[in-house]
């Protein structure tokens, strides 16, 4: 049983139409060749016809003598391939139906031909049986006379022995020819669809050792068709697997680490209490500690859930109009932004009276998570500027600092989940490389779109578009 692959349908589908195709060309071509064989024999035996009726009537009129009659017509016959009766005959004989046909001499079935030609029509047949000849004939009948008058009949048969073997033997070069170009389309196919297939077949061995969790080498597949466009698009889902499974992996490592140091720090505290090792004095200094690490993890795992939520639709939007520049005022206000260990100056450009048609709460949240970005990473006395401008239907708002900026190579991926640009820094300032994957989603969810342009060692510009 042939096994279902794309190969053997491409192979056997195309060869079986070939094989149809060309057993059509070849039963047409038989065809139309014994047409023209049996055509041109019947055009060669009317145009002998015609000159044994000038033979006749040179002999009638003493133009030759019978013996020269007899050797032109036995010249006709050789060239013709055929036997020439010339039978002289009137209806009234024929109409005699006790009449006997001389059978060493003419069929019986040539009665009623005889009947016809002695009316004036002449009778031809591609092929008949012949008694006389024991072989099947071409036959041909034209009457003879002189004037209006018919005197006879003129009668070719041509055995078709030699027209059958000739026919054979260009049917035989027919067939074989077909069978030829059948073996060589059999090949040229079989090429062809291992041309096709081989791309598909590279990318089946890849996507099994990528499921296997492999390393593999991008697909090279050439092809300038769609197979090449598919290897492409199997390279780039290939790589942003890879991408994700390192920041999996990252994010792993950092959530446990994340993870184990608060933990292991309350639970030094709490033993320390519970071992009489801290005294009772020192515990308010101690429940401060357990306290800000709490509220770590408490963020922490506050963040994965917030993204898991996201991703799931579980969350839905509030929409209602709010003045913008009210809002960044309250966000200001309320999170001392203004006020901030580093003494970076906040500027704020916002029109009055801009309206937009949001969720004020994730608003807030979007703003809070870039504008807590842009605090982390500028550094002291630095500047940020935050610019609100009517656009499109909408607004668009930027926020741009003079901080340290993005390395170029992680530009890219800083909306990814789990993606920590600045690794070396997540102890001292935490974070889970979820902040601006939320912020990201949440714009979206909006139908808005957010993108970062960034000059490292210069700053980083963060521009959102919220519509309408």
């Amino acid at each position: 049983m042939v096994k279902k692959t794309i190969f053997s349908k491409l192979f056997f589908t195309y060869l079986i139409l070939i094989i149809a195709v060309m057993a059509v060309i070849a039963v047409l071509l038989s065809y139309a060749f014994n047409n023209y064989v049996f055509g041109e024999k019947q055009q060669e035996m009317r145009a002998a016809a015609a000159e044994t009726v000038l033979l006749l009537g040179k002999y009638e009129q003493a133009e030759i003598t019978y013996s020269e009659l007899n050797d032109s017509l036995d010249i006709l016959g050789s060239m013709t391939g055929s036997r020439i009766y010339a039978i002289r005959l009137n209806p009234e004989v024929l109409a005699n139906k006790n009449l006997v046909l001389d059978k060493k001499l003419l069929d019986a079935y040539l009665f009623e031909d005889l009947k016809s030609i002695l009316q004036g029509k002449e009778v031809s047949r591609k092929k008949q049986y012949s008694d006389r000849f024991a072989a099947d004939v071409a036959f041909l009948g034209v009457p003879y006379g002189q004037g209006n008058m018919i005197e006879g009949a003129i009668l070719f048969f041509a055995p078709l022995d030699e027209i059958y073997a000739y026919i054979q033997k260009i049917n035989m070069i027919i067939w074989c020819s077909a069978l030829a170009a059948v073996i060589l389309s059999g090949i040229m196919i079989y090429l062809a669809a291992l041309k096709i297939t081989r791309p598909l077949k590279i990318m089946e061995e890849g996507a099994i050792q990528l499921a296997a969790g492999e390393q593999i080498n991008d697909l090279a597949v050439h092809s300038g068709d769609e197979l090449e466009k598919m290897a492409k698009a199997f390279n780039n889902m290939k790589n942003q697997i890879s991408t994700a499974e390192n920041m999996r992996r990252d994010f792993m490592a950092s959530v446990s680490h994340d993870l184990r140091t608060p933990l292991t720090s309350i639970n030094g505290f709490v033993q320390g209490m519970l071992d009489g090792l801290v005294k009772p004095q020192d515990y308010p200094k101690y429940l401060n500690i357990i306290k800000t690490e709490t509220n770590r993890l408490m963020g922490l795992t506050g963040e994965i859930l917030e993204s898991a939520k996201i991703q799931s639709g579980e969350i839905t939007l509030t929409r209602k109009y709010f003045l913008v520049g009210n809002t960044l005022e309250e966000i200001l206000e309320s999170t001392g932004m203004r006020e901030n260990p580093k003494n970076i100056e906040l500027m704020m450009d916002c029109p009055d009276g801009l309206e937009i048609y949001a969720d004020q709460h994730r608003f807030k949240q979007i703003l809070i998570n870039i504008l807590d970005n842009a605090l982390k990473y500028t550094g002291k006395n630095g500047k940020i500027k935050l610019t609100v401008t009517p656009e499109d239907g909408g607004i668009k708002l930027s926020v741009q600092d003079n901080g340290k900026g993005i390395a170029p190579q992680d530009l890219p991926f800083i909306f990814e989940r789990f993606y920590r640009a600045d690794k070396s820094r997540q102890e001292v300032e935490g974070g889970t490389g979820l902040g601006l994957n939320i912020t990201k989603m949440l714009v979206e969810q909006h139908g808005g779109r957010i993108s970062a342009s960034s000059t490292y060692g210069q700053g980083t510009e963060i521009v959102i578009f919220f519509p309408g």
